[in-house]
């Protein structure tokens, strides 16, 4: 595979995960895979992506052979904290995240600074048991969330992702979906904003921002209407 169509696989499956469309995303990361299967765009970006999917043994086994090649990392940290934290793995999500917590790019004027509140929030709940426990509750309404939402009963999931979020904090993904139903099928942008907006305070992430720059366009154009 040459290098530029190696970069446009690359850019390809970039956009289709921050759009959300993980599956279309791992198909442009596995055909990088076949030219380059130990480099860290294809091993991080596939152990993220499938971690999205909800395939967390396969992520993990991504993520760890990452680190194993190339050491360890503040993004590596991060990501086998978020793995393991998702997979119930209380007392190793705790010391990845304060692994990653002493990491320069977390420090004051590091690159990753802006998820250090996150990251602490998250080592928080990780070492109180009882409240770690809260964040097993939630997923379990968040799975709950989406069979509502795919039976069509929205207004029944919205809020079982709301309740999803009122159990663990960091949950932002609840938050994203809440929204993302007000905005795309109840065409209420104006009660998706204020929940996309929470997301990224949490996430910083470049899809909810997106959502986030949607739902105000949408809200814009409504006022010009009236």
């Amino acid at each position: 595979m040459n290098k530029f169509y190696a970069t446009l696989c690359e850019r390809f499956g970039l956009n289709a995960y921050i759009a959300g469309d993980y599956q279309k995303a791992e198909r442009w990361f596995r055909k990088l895979e076949q030219s380059e299967p130990t480099s860290i765009r294809v091993l991080r970006n596939l152990g993220v992506i499938l971690l999205a999917e909800g395939r967390s043994e396969e992520a993990e086994r991504y993520l760890l052979r990452e680190e194993k090649l190339y050491g360890a990392s503040f993004y590596r940290h991060s990501a086998l904290a978020d793995l393991t934290y998702a997979t119930g793995k209380r007392k190793e999500a705790a010391r990845r995240y304060r692994l990653a917590l002493r990491e320069p790019e977390c420090a004051e004027g590091g690159k990753m600074y802006h998820m250090r509140g996150f990251m602490e929030k998250r080592l928080a709940m990780c070492e109180d048991e009882k409240r770690y426990t809260g964040t097993r509750k939630a997923m379990e309404f968040f799975r709950q969330a989406e069979e509502s939402r795919e039976a069509g009963a929205h207004q029944e999931a919205i809020q079982k992702f709301l309740q999803s979020f009122a159990l663990d904090e960091t949950n932002w993904p609840a938050l994203n979906n809440a929204a993302s139903i007000y905005m795309n099928t109840l065409k209420q942008p104006a009660e998706a904003e204020p929940l996309f907006s929470q997301a990224f305070e949490l996430s910083h992430s470049i899809q909810v921002a997106r959502n986030v720059e949607l739902c105000r366009q949408a809200i814009n154009r409504g006022q010009k209407k009236k």
